[in-house]
Parts: structure tokens; C-alpha cells; sequence
């Protein structure tokens, strides 16, 4: 008996909520203990079941375990307020891919049901996750890296109004206050001036008018200025590349990299080129840079005046036409022993401005850049003294030949006289 009276209630239960339904926009009337009393076709159709298959249900079966929870609180919230009640969930039902949902609930009148709409909010769940990654990568990418991101706005400008006036930074990362070397918070109050304090007086007014050529040519802008920070000297290189907006502003996205220890590199390759090209000036062979064809792109003094031609003159010249077609025929260039990676040397028979012939002795190889470096050692009278020596020396052979054969001859003699003596019955005499 009990029971009937029980379904009889169930059954009056929905009848009102279904009444209800009529006049109320909502989705589904959910009783206190969250039964499903009544539903409309857009309830049944976004969790793909029919109407008559969900009442009486209990619409937290619908929820995955980790949301019930919270749809439980939800409807305790919605039966003790006045106001209506909002909260977040996730569908899993009927085999289903998950669906976030939105749920809004609000008490009926008489405080027996739970009037309660659904908005499908997948969508918008997807695309507020994409935009978290996207801020995470963003916020990684612009903490992590060694450069500084800063982001500069400048306002189309009035007449009269320099680029300084007129721009202001509108962001600027960590590492961008780490390279300056500032306090990010006390920085941003006057970022312009600030940045313009750190550049070295001596660049300040040539950095100015970069930014202005940039600003008007809206082209892409690479700078490298140098910071006086502490009375210490420090390179940054500024890349940015500008936006033009619709109010006629420019905004300017780059970055700023330290490039110190680059520019401390080059100094030291500096130096030391400046001491290998005072070396070259100061040597006494005479050297010779030719390019991969040939061509003589860089000499010394010594070879100007070794071979009588200017530098204007030489730099003019392949390394071919030092020799005489002769020579390069007896004694070819041997290039291809150069490419090998091997030091070649020879002598050849050069060809002066003057067409003096001179003797060199040439060592040559090939350099990392693909450029032939030579030097070339004037041995004209070394080869003259080496000429006359051999000369002296074969006269001296002829002497001594002469000598050691009179020697020879003056033995063979004096044998022969102590030869006759003893037939004589004499004494010999040698």
C-alpha cells in the first residue's frame, strides 16, 4: 500500500514538473535528490537519449565520478539559494565522448524542484585549453631564452615631434631589465629614458636617428650599440620588426641580445690580423695572396719592391704572369698538390717590371678561406755565389788531377832511376 502511494506521488511529482516545463525555460527539472522529473527535446537530444528513457533517472549518473561531487554541491546550493546557481561538469553517457557542460539552476517557486538549462561547452573548454598552452609556450619561450622580448608602441607622429617623444614600451621581459642591467618595476615608469641612458653617449644620437630611419622606411631594424653601464662597456644588438596599426601607430616586436663576448672575439681576430699584416710589412721575402683562380688580391711591401711593379699594378695580375711561359712550362704551378694540403716548394725564374730576370725560391700552400698564400725568397745571387763556386770547384779538380798525376809520374821516375842504379851496381839514390 505503501508503495503505490509512493508511486503515486512519483507520478503527481512529474506531472507538475512536466506543467512546469511548460512555462519555464529550461532543460530539465530535477527533483531534490537530483531525479530527472521532466525533460525537453534539446535535454534528451545533447546527452542522446530519449526523453522517455531519462526520467526518473538520476542525472548524476550521467556525470564522470569526478564531477558528481561537484554537481552534488550544485544542487544543494540551488535549493538553499534564491539566486541561481552555476557549475561546471563533464557528460559521459551512452558510450559518448565526454562533454563539458554548463549547468544553471535555480529553485522553482514553491521550492520543490530544480529548474535546471544545460549549454554544451566542449568547444569552448577546447579552446580555452589551446589558449592556456598557448600562454604556457609563450611565457616559456619568453623566460627561457637568452634573449630579451620587449615591445615598443610609437604613436603617429605630430609635427615637430621627435621619435622619442612619441614612442613608449609596452612590455619588456625579464631577461630585457637583465641585460640592462634595472629594476623591471622602477624601469617600466620611464622605460624611454632609461634605455636611451644606458646607450654610450658617443652612439646615442646615431642610435636616435637608426630608430627614425627605421620608423619611416618600416623596414626591419638590426642595431648594435654599445652600453656604458658602471663605467663598464657592454654590446647589445636590437632586432625588431614593426606593425603598422590602424590608427597610423607603429608597434615594433624585437629582441636584444648580448653580443659582448662577440665583440670581445673580434677585437682579439683584430689585433692579431693587425699584427700578422704588420709581420707581412715588416718581412723581408716578398709575399703573395692570390684568390682560387690565381689572381693576386694581397701583397707586401717586399714584393712591390722585389718586382719593381706598384701595388696597384700587382693587384692587377694573376701569379701566371710573374714567369716566362718558359718557365711555367719547365716548372707548372702545381695546384693541384696545393689543394692536398701540402706546402709546395720550388724555384722559378721570375720576370721583373724592368724584364730582369731574378731567381725565387717559392713556398706556397693553401689556406682554410680557399685563398693561396706564397713567399717568395730573392736567391739571384745566392745561385750566382753557388754558380761560381761549382765553378772554382771544378778548376780545383782540374788542379788537383794535374797535381796527383805529376805526383804519379815523378814516383814512376825516381823508380826507374833506382832501378838502373842497381843494374849499375851503384847505390840507389831515392
Amino acid at each position: 500500500m505503501k508503495e503505490k502511494n509512493n508511486h503515486s506521488n512519483s507520478a503527481f511529482l512529474r506531472l507538475k514538473a512536466e506543467k512546469l516545463l511548460e512555462n519555464e525555460p529550461s532543460n530539465f527539472i530535477l527533483s531534490r535528490e537530483g531525479e530527472i522529473l521532466a525533460s525537453d527535446l534539446f535535454g534528451s537530444q545533447i546527452i542522446s537519449k530519449e526523453r522517455s528513457l531519462i526520467i526518473n533517472g538520476m542525472f548524476g549518473f550521467l556525470l564522470t565520478d569526478g564531477t558528481k561531487p561537484v554537481f552534488n554541491l550544485f544542487l544543494e546550493n540551488v535549493f538553499s539559494s534564491k539566486d541561481k546557481t552555476f557549475c561546471e561538469v563533464i557528460l559521459s553517457a551512452n558510450g559518448n565522448p565526454p562533454m563539458d557542460a554548463k549547468l544553471c539552476g535555480k529553485v522553482s517557486e514553491n521550492g520543490e524542484y530544480c529548474l535546471m538549462t544545460l549549454t554544451d561547452i566542449t568547444e569552448q573548454k577546447k579552446a580555452e585549453k589551446a589558449l592556456t598552452e598557448s600562454q604556457e609556450l609563450y611565457e616559456d619561450l619568453v623566460s627561457y631564452q637568452s634573449a630579451g622580448i620587449y615591445r615598443v608602441l610609437v604613436k603617429k607622429q605630430e609635427k615637430g615631434k621627435s621619435i622619442i617623444e612619441s614612442a613608449s614600451i609596452e612590455f619588456v621581459s625579464d631577461r630585457f631589465c637583465e641585460l640592462l642591467e634595472v629594476d623591471k618595476n622602477k624601469f617600466l615608469k620611464n622605460a624611454i629614458n632609461e634605455t636611451l641612458s644606458k646607450i654610450h653617449p658617443e652612439d646615442l644620437q646615431e642610435f636616435i636617428r637608426s630608430n627614425e630611419i627605421a620608423q619611416q622606411s618600416l623596414e626591419s631594424y638590426v642595431w648594435e650599440a654599445r652600453l656604458l653601464i658602471d663605467n663598464r662597456i657592454k654590446w647589445l644588438r636590437f632586432e625588431s620588426s614593426p606593425r603598422k596599426l590602424e590608427n597610423g601607430s607603429i608597434r615594433w616586436t624585437g629582441i636584444a641580445i648580448d653580443i659582448s663576448k662577440h665583440k670581445q672575439d673580434e677585437e682579439v681576430i683584430r689585433n692579431n690580423e693587425e699584427k700578422y699584416r704588420l709581420l707581412l710589412e715588416l718581412a723581408t721575402d716578398a709575399f703573395f695572396q692570390a684568390d682560387i683562380n690565381g689572381n693576386l688580391i694581397a701583397v707586401n711591401t717586399s714584393a712591390i719592391e722585389q718586382t719593381g711593379f706598384s701595388r696597384d699594378e700587382i693587384l692587377k695580375m694573376n701569379i701566371v704572369d710573374l714567369f716566362s711561359a718558359v718557365t711555367l712550362l719547365e716548372k707548372p704551378l702545381r695546384y693541384d698538390q696545393l689543394r692536398n694540403g701540402e706546402i709546395v716548394k720550388s724555384e722559378r725564374e721570375l720576370i721583373c717590371k724592368d724584364a730582369k730576370p731574378i731567381i725565387v725560391e717559392m713556398n706556397s700552400r693553401m689556406m682554410p678561406d680557399g685563398t693561396f698564400q706564397s713567399f717568395f725568397r730573392d736567391i739571384t745571387e745566392r745561385k750566382i755565389t753557388e754558380k761560381a763556386l761549382k765553378r772554382k770547384l771544378s778548376q780545383l779538380e782540374i788542379y788537383y788531377e794535374l797535381a796527383i798525376t805529376r805526383e804519379r809520374k815523378m814516383i814512376a821516375l825516381k823508380s826507374e832511376i833506382n832501378l838502373l842504379l842497381v843494374r849499375m851496381g851503384e847505390k840507389t839514390k831515392y
